[in-house]
């Protein structure tokens, strides 16, 4: 079984004329695709109760977080030149938050893993709003697995990785956790494309330094490319890290659908990297591992979120395509090694 979280008041947040990328249709897509894999009906689909408007406090900074509950009051705006506000989105954003945090509940009451389908997405709002330079929030407002990782290391876990497979940089996360050695944060992105950041040479600061592990690859990247970065880096690299916890950054975008980004992962890949997430759960920390929602602005999200969810249910894919042929990694993958290797002795 896997434990699906979703609420009907995610669609509240919108954009005029609902023209943005970031907009409702993302989920109700998402959910007509489940719908027609018989997901929905297959496991337990659990909503959300009243927001808690304290969870922001958690990961931003409170001027930023009065700045978006003052500018969604007056109704629809921009923060930014990419990302809005609506007379919704202080609200919806706070559930956000708040049904990541009930994966942490839901995930220890039923002992399988939850996957919280979410918007809008987070991993690129940083404590004052958008983060490490980065010239917007990216359609992020509150960073919703951020305040679930936080959550987790205050009640005592000592090690709670982060995986991040949106093909966009997660910048907020890296940020709010950049001198926190008990998040190891590990972000798996397209190489020079928004917001910019994600060096390999990005590792952390004091203590933390060594747990802010970069993989950018470059444009063009496929499933074969994926596949021997798990084999050759992730694998190994999760092994030596023994998290207490794995939480997934699930971004679509790396869907050759995708029109935002550049790289060409067909949904099997999503399907394998699930799996071998969660067998690594299994093996290092009691199968605790919670899956929430990022970006994905085409068939990505259609086709591999039903992919995801049948790995954690440890059952076959739904989505069958043809394997997508890219670039090797080695080279990425020997840069990583070289600036990590002394941290978690891997080479």
């Amino acid at each position: 079984m896997v434990v699906i979280i979703y609420d009907d008041r995610f669609l509240r947040h919108y954009s005029e004329g609902y023209s943005h990328p970031e907009s409702p249709s993302r989920l109700v897509n998402a959910l007509e695709s489940l719908r027609t894999h018989n997901i929905l009906q297959k496991f337990k689909v659990v909503s959300v109760d009243k927001p808690n408007y304290e969870l922001p406090h958690e990961v931003h900074d409170r001027a930023y977080v009065n700045y978006v509950k003052e500018l969604s009051s007056k109704g629809f705006n921009y923060i930014d030149g990419d990302t809005y506000v609506n007379s919704y989105t202080y609200e919806v954003a706070t559930l956000a938050l708040t049904a990541s945090l009930k994966g942490y509940e839901l995930r220890e009451a039923y002992d399988k893993p939850v996957f919280v389908l979410v918007r809008p997405p987070g991993h690129h709002a940083g404590i004052h709003g958008s983060a490490l330079g980065a010239p917007t929030l990216g359609f992020c407002i509150f960073n919703n697995v951020a305040v679930l990782a936080k959550h987790l290391i205050n009640i005592g876990f000592k090690k709670v990785l982060i995986v991040d497979i949106d093909a966009h940089h997660g910048n907020g996360t890296q940020e709010i956790f950049m001198e926190e050695p008990r998040v190891i944060h590990v972000d798996l992105h397209q190489r020079g494309i928004y917001p910019g950041t994600g060096s390999i040479f990005e590792v952390g600061l004091g203590e933390a330094e060594g747990t802010k592990i970069n993989i950018p690859l470059p444009g063009g990247s496929g499933d074969n490319t994926y596949k021997e970065v798990f084999d050759e880096l992730l694998d190994p690299l999760i092994c030596s890290i023994k998290p207490d916890y794995i939480l997934i950054s699930a971004g679509y975008d790396a869907h050759y659908s995708d029109p935002l980004t550049g790289l060409k992962l067909s949904s099997l890949t999503y399907y394998l990297y699930f799996k071998r997430l969660l067998n690594l759960s299994s093996k290092l920390c009691g199968k605790r591992l919670i899956a929430v929602l990022e970006g994905g602005y085409s068939e990505g999200l259609t086709k591999g979120l039903p992919n995801s969810i049948a790995a954690l249910a440890e059952s076959e894919p739904y989505v069958i395509e043809s394997e997508s042929l890219g670039v090797s990694a080695k080279n990425v993958i020997s840069e990583v090694k070289k600036v990590i290797s002394k941290y978690w002795g891997i080479n």
